[in-house]
Formats: C-alpha cells, structure tokens, sequence
C-alpha cells in the first residue's frame, strides 16, 4: 500500500500541474496560487486512493484516484472562486418606505 500511496501522490503532483499549466486556479490566489493547486491534486488523489481501496479493492484503487483528482482539481477552485464571490457582496439591499 506505501507503493500505492507514493504512486497517488506522483499522479496528483502530475494533475496539480496540469491544471496550474491550464490556468485553472483562480487570480485571486496570488503567485503561491501553483502551490495550493498541487496540494489540491496530492490530497485529493490520496484521498480518492484510499476511498478507492476500500470500495473497489486495490485493482481499481489508482483509477479511482486519478478520477477523484481531476474532479477535485478541475472543481475545488471554481467553487472557492464562487464562494469568495458570494461572500464578498455587500450587505443586502434594505426597502425604503414613504412616509
């Protein structure tokens, strides 16, 4: 299983950078934006690996965490990029009434 681990970790390395070549992360990151986006990739294909092993057994385990990475990957900053937006609106607009 260590040899699983370290192949999940390269394979989420591998799509963390796809996806900073693919300029997936968000501008709002800033320059250590690539850092996050291979955290993403190695923690999401550990993760995936894992949740693999146990469901589908150690045959399917590294396909189960290649899928999960990209998915992980191609979704966590569109939905971290949405969440920011939806936080940063001001506050909510108030009814004026006449008197």
């Amino acid at each position: 299983m260590l040899l699983l681990s370290l192949t999940w970790l390269v394979v989420g390395l591998l799509l963390g950078a796809l996806a900073c070549g693919a300029k997936l992360r968000p501008a709002s990151w800033g320059k250590p934006g690539w850092l996050i986006m291979l955290g993403i990739g190695m923690v999401s294909t550990i993760f995936g690996g894992w949740l693999g092993t146990w469901l589908f057994g150690p045959q399917y385990a590294t396909v189960t965490a290649l899928w999960f990475g990209v998915l992980c990957v191609g979704l966590l900053p569109w939905l971290f990029k949405r969440r920011k937006l939806a936080t940063s609106v001001g506050p909510a607009p108030t009814m004026i009434t006449e008197k």
